[in-house]
């Protein structure tokens, strides 16, 4: 009997999907221009040359150039970082209020998990993008300001998550087995409670990272981002508003950063929530 040769596509390849390993490219690639942004293009970001401003796409500018002259393309590399920074540090501090205080909740007394719980739910009833003007208009746009801001909107989902799974899992039969051998308190929560929520707590990661490039955004068309000379995407859109028709080329460069930006996040959270989920892994396979 002789040997076949399989021919079918990798696994993983098949299970993803191109629309998804492009957009996994597209985060890898974001990756390299927030560590290394000088890879991708030569020009200063906050160079002014009044000789080319506007200036449509060319080889010289592949993006074109805005109202001062400056090398859209550039601008965008390295307002990648400063975008990062604010995602990252806004999701991070909402993991950092909404892990404890979720924990807390699931494993506390009624009246603890009742203020817990209506301290999250509260925060939710108010529409997310008026309680962020709102907040902003209180305390400033700086960088750090947003950060903060956009955390705070965060930490009830993470703390409605935390809680949640631990209250689902304080009824399994390991955990019960952990208290017959003597297994308490904060080691129970550090060592059987946390590793099990770790997974759908991965999955809403990259989500939330993708709202606060979209919320950041949002602010900044506002006129709510951050202050020049500091840019994000968001602010770099803001400036294109008053050039949709001599320079359409400037607002959709912008529009598109933020959109495949906002894109490869969720989709990274798929394809966690795939991993993660092995009912879903069967069904994909």
């Amino acid at each position: 009997m002789s040997a076949t040769t399989d021919l079918r596509p990798p696994h993983l390849l098949a299970r993803l999907g191109t629309a998804r390993v492009f957009m996994l490219i597209v985060a890898a690639v974001a990756v390299l221009m927030i560590a290394f942004p000088g890879l991708f293009t030569p020009y200063d970001p906050a160079a002014v040359d009044p000789s080319a401003i506007l200036e449509p796409p060319s080889w010289a500018h592949p993006l074109g150039t805005d109202e001062a002259g400056a090398d859209i393309w550039a601008r965008l590399v390295y307002a990648t970082r400063l975008e990062a920074l604010i995602a990252g540090g806004s999701v991070l501090l909402a993991l950092v209020i909404g892990i404890p205080t979720g924990l807390i909740a699931g494993t506390s007394r009624r009246v603890v998990d009742w203020a817990l719980s209506s301290t999250a739910s509260a925060t939710l009833a108010f529409p997310l993008i008026l309680f962020a003007i709102l907040m902003v208009a209180s305390f400033g746009s700086s960088p750090g300001s947003l950060t903060l801001i956009i955390g705070f909107l965060f930490f009830p989902r993470v703390f409605l998550l935390l809680r949640a799974q631990t209250k689902a899992l304080r009824e399994r039969e390991f955990i019960t087995a952990a208290h017959v051998v003597g297994v308490r308190g904060t080691r129970m929560l550090g060592r059987h409670i946390l590793p099990n929520a770790a997974g759908p707590l991965a999955t809403l990661v990259p989500q939330l990272m993708a709202e606060a490039v979209l919320i950041e955004a949002g602010l900044s068309y506002l006129g709510l981002g951050v202050p020049l000379p500091e840019a994000t995407w968001g602010t770099i859109l803001e400036n294109s508003k008053a050039y949709y028709v001599t320079a359409p080329y400037y607002a959709i460069s912008a529009g598109l950063a933020i959109t495949l930006a906002a894109a490869a996040l969720m989709f990274a959270g798929e394809l966690v929530a795939e991993s993660s989920n092995p009912m879903r892994r069967r069904r994909t396979a």
